[in-house]
């Protein structure tokens, strides 16, 4: 039992760093992926079918707030982010954190994989493709209208264990913010997206069969733990080797290699 544990807590210290690395390589979200790796290590333990996916993505969230905090530490130093923005998605982020939380963990394993199969692959098209069409050069001023937006996007993102860049970062650009802003902004709405929906994972997944122990619902905290302790160190390592390398070339290769990885997980869990 407590080799086992060992096994897992290094499997997960090395996910970590390799997640960590490409977040700050890439420029994306390490949720995207944390998940499918924190799915295969599970599966290779045992773990349930009709949980493991709950698990990955309740779990890479809790990553998130860690990662994201640090990030926004940062960000805020730059003056990176966009007050403003916040202001005016924070009740339609929150909102969509929760409800998607609350919908991914009322439906099946099976259907949780689906989702994330399917916006994954979005996610690498959209990197394959690399453009950022631009809508408007200001941000909307309804607040409706923002609420609207900042609740989809939080219902996606949290709906896959993801904090979101991948959808916010190509919509604040699309209406006029420069790069460094919208990824700035988009760290601190990660955190409006990964602090709720982790909550929420925590009380749906109380009492569930099949959880793995040192569990608080959902989110297994050594998986937490484990990816975050490496995840931190190594990010800013990525986003100093990034300078060193082509990053669209790099952005095509891993969309690639999330499409194959999308691919893998529907024949894995299916078949």
């Amino acid at each position: 039992m407590h080799l086992e544990l060992l096994n897992f807590f290094i499997l997960l210290l090395i996910t970590g760093i390799f997640s960590g690395i490409l977040a700050g390589l890439l420029g994306v979200g390490g949720g995207i992926i944390i998940v499918p790796v924190t799915y295969y290590i599970l599966k290779s333990f045992g773990v349930s079918s009709d949980v493991i996916m709950h698990i990955s993505v309740a779990s890479s969230l809790g990553v998130i707030i860690l990662t994201s905090i640090s990030s926004i530490f940062s960000h805020f130093k730059l003056k990176n982010i966009e007050i403003e923005i916040v202001k005016n998605w924070f009740f339609g982020t929150i909102l969509g954190s929760v409800f998607g939380a609350f919908l991914s963990s009322a439906i099946s394993g099976d259907s949780l994989v689906i989702i994330f199969i399917m916006l994954a692959s979005i996610i690498s098209f959209k990197m394959l493709i690399g453009n950022n069409f631009v809508y408007s050069q200001r941000m909307p001023s309804s607040y409706i209208f923002n609420s609207f937006i900042s609740f989809i996007i939080g219902t996606l993102s949290v709906s896959i264990g993801i904090g979101g860049g991948s959808f916010t970062v190509p919509t604040l650009t699309g209406f006029g913010k420069n790069i460094h802003k919208a990824v700035g902004t988009s760290a601190t709405i990660g955190l409006l997206i990964s602090f709720p929906g982790f909550l929420i994972y925590t009380i749906t997944g109380y009492n569930i069969a099949g959880i793995p122990n040192y569990s608080l619902g959902y989110v297994n905290i050594i998986i937490v733990l484990s990816i975050s302790i490496t995840s931190i160190f190594t990010a800013p390592i990525g986003a100093k080797l990034s300078t060193k390398f082509n990053n669209k070339a790099l952005k095509k290769i891993f969309a690639v290699f999330l499409l194959m990885t999308c691919i893998s997980l529907f024949i894995n869990h299916f078949f």
